[in-house]
């Protein structure tokens, strides 16, 4: 072999060991990415260790290491993932970079959630672990990934208090959740006191409050509606929101008591109390009874005898009250009366043992004294402008406590039945009825004349009278060749009569009105209909009051009713007996109904020496028979004061 050969292989030689030295001292460099093997999102902030040199990701993943020559194994750790440990060959000398990228797996967190009590599994709770949440199956089971040690968790459950803690690398949890217990207390509005045995309900829950008035609930969910009711109260109900819950007040709803007479002390039965639209009677033992009452409310009672009475509801769940015993002593305002008389008779009733009036609010003509909205009332002009003033009436009445009377005569009414025939008693020839040429009448079998007199009786206890008195309630008398279009026999009158008069007492119930009539003194005596309808057995039971016109001046040409139906002896001429036939009276009256009888007196001088000594005669008779007070009745409204007593 030549010298240059061989000093031209010494010289390579020397050049690759150089080479060698070189590469082998030479930096070289391991990068790549590190991302979440879930989503391949990458993951910032990863510690790498490549034999010592260590390195961490950018915000995007990035990283890079010095990479020594040799195999190695490059750990990967990052919060909430689980650690990779990768191995790297770098023996590859001629390699001056290496790209690695690395996925790593977010560490998996399993468990289950129970009740802390029951240990039974809670479906659907939630782990909320950071910015991390699941929903548990419901077998109570969740599994959550990527938390980083130190992350809060919270566990929630509706019902249950959650449980908070610190994640601390945990790979399994059994994580039992305390139901919340919630204190509930229910006390009297009115009292103020703890409310016992009070129904608490939510949810499929019912518990009941002790005599402290308090109950707990068990797993009460946020948004809940907590039921409270009791018998007797209104319920109630608030939503629990999470927080504790205020006492919650229970207003008692119901009202009950007895009605008493105020003299005697004794029940009163059959007293009709009012509420709103609802009315009940009381018992035998004079008790009523309301359920379901609203927060303000005022309560009515009535019943013949007594004055009425207006009661606020109260606080209370028990009103008993005492009704005043009441006797009306009144005189008549005619429908004509002017503004002068009207005065002039309050001037007397104020000073007198007076209490009542009775006031004309329909002419027998058929005139009304007030603006009636009845369509009828008006298509046939019965207003009439010089009426009585029944605002001034009423206004005068309340001012002085004056029971007030509407004097409403029913079938006279010349008005209506010549201005509609078809509503009026005829001849058999088609011809309208009057008596005489004078007075003409609707017929009492007639339902269009009824709606038109109830309509009308409607009104005048919408303004505020103390009762309705149906005058002329009843047939004009035995006449000639009348026709009525029905057969009209002594039933059928009476049918029609009492028919009218039951409508009244139920249509006029709820305006809290009395009802009255006025009925012929003869009816007291007799027990046929005298031609008219009237029957006191069978008018009775649908009126407050029966008032029969028991005027000594109208018993003429009926003196065998005197003996023989009103049973007083040696007087065959009324007149000159007046004490007898009005205590005879009231007492044969009461023997045909058990309504209160309160009679109409003369205050006329009428057909014979009848004058004050008389008028004050028959006051003192009806007082001693036990009447429910008396009206003295004078054609023009004029009366002599010294007929009544002072007032005390």
């Amino acid at each position: 072999m030549s010298k240059w050969i061989i000093l031209l292989l010494v010289l390579v030689i020397v050049i690759s060991a150089v080479l060698l030295v070189y590469l082998s001292q030479e930096t070289r460099q391991l990068s790549g990415v590190v991302r979440d093997a879930t989503n391949q999102q990458p993951i910032p902030d990863v510690l790498l260790n490549l034999a010592g040199n260590l390195a961490a990701t950018n915000e995007f993943g990035e990283y890079a290491l010095t990479l020594p020559t040799g195999n190695f194994t490059l750990l990967v750790q990052a919060d909430g993932y689980a650690p990779a440990e990768v191995p790297v060959d770098a023996t590859n000398l001629l390699s001056r970079t290496v790209q690695l990228d690395v996925d790593l797996a977010p560490n998996r967190v399993i468990g289950v959630v129970r009740d802390g009590e029951t240990q039974l599994p809670l479906a659907h709770a939630q782990m909320v672990a950071g910015d991390k949440r699941v929903t548990a199956n419901a077998q109570g089971e969740f599994e959550i990934l990527g938390i980083k040690k130190g992350a809060p968790v919270a566990v929630i459950a509706p019902g249950y208090h959650p449980s908070t803690f610190a994640f601390e690398g945990q790979m399994n949890f059994d994580l039992p959740l305390v139901p919340n217990s919630i204190v509930i207390t229910v006390i009297e509005k009115i009292t103020k006191q703890p409310f016992a045995n009070v129904k608490i309900q939510t949810d499929d829950q019912i518990e009941t409050t002790g005599a402290d008035g308090r109950t707990a609930l068990r797993r009460v969910k946020p948004g809940a509606v907590i039921r409270v009711s009791a018998p007797g109260y209104d319920h109630a109900s608030v939503v629990f929101t999470g927080g504790d819950l205020a006492p919650i007040a229970l207003r008692v709803n119901t009202i009950e008591g007895a009605v008493i007479d105020a003299t005697t002390n004794q029940p009163i039965s059959g007293t009709l109390v009012f509420l709103g639209s609802t009315i009940v009677a009381t018992n035998a033992q004079g008790k009523y009874r309301f359920e379901n009452i609203p927060e303000k409310a005022a309560i009515l009672f009535k019943t013949p005898g007594y004055s009425k009475l207006k009661v606020d509801v109260g606080a209370t769940p028990r009103r008993d009250v005492k009704l005043a015993p009441f006797q009306a002593k009144g005189i008549r305002i005619p429908f004509g009366a002017d503004p002068d008389h009207v005065r002039g008779n309050f001037d007397i009733v104020t000073k007198s043992e007076l209490n009542a009036v009775v006031v004309d609010v329909k002419s027998e003509k058929g005139r009304i004294a007030w603006d009636s909205q009845v369509p009828l009332a008006k298509e046939i002009g019965a207003r009439f402008s010089a009426s009585v003033d029944l605002a001034m009436v009423l206004d005068l009445c309340r001012k002085h406590n004056v029971y007030c009377i509407a004097r409403l005569p029913v079938f006279q009414d010349t008005l209506l039945a010549t201005a509609r025939p078809a509503l009026a008693i005829k001849y058999t020839n088609g011809v309208v009825f009057s008596e005489n040429g004078g007075s003409a009448w609707t017929n009492p079998y007639n339902q269009d004349a009824w709606n038109y007199n109830l309509a009308l009786a409607k009104e005048i206890a919408a303004m505020g009278f103390d009762e309705i008195q149906f005058d002329y309630i009843r047939f004009p008398g035995l006449w000639p060749n009348l026709y009525f279009g029905v057969p009209n026999s002594e039933d059928a009158r009476i049918s029609a009569i009492a028919g009218f008069l039951a409508r009244a007492q139920k249509e006029l119930r709820p305006t809290g009105v009395f009802i009255s009539a006025d009925v012929f003194g003869l009816t007291t005596a007799t027990d046929d209909d005298q031609h008219t309808g009237q029957r006191l057995r069978d008018l009775g039971p649908h009126l407050d009051y029966v008032s029969p016109m028991v005027y000594p001046d109208t018993w003429v040409r009926a003196e065998d009713l005197l003996t023989r139906g009103l049973q007083i002896a040696n007087c065959t001429e009324a007149i000159r007996c007046p004490y007898e036939v009005i205590f005879n009276s009231y007492k044969r009256a009461t023997e045909k109904t058990t309504t209160r009888v309160r009679p109409w007196l003369q205050a006329y001088s009428g057909r014979g020496d009848f004058g004050l000594a008389q008028y004050r005669i028959q006051k003192k008779a009806a007082s001693d028979a036990g009447s429910a007070g008396w009206l003295f009745w004078n054609g023009t409204g004029t009366y002599d004061p010294k007929l009544f007593e002072p007032k005390k």
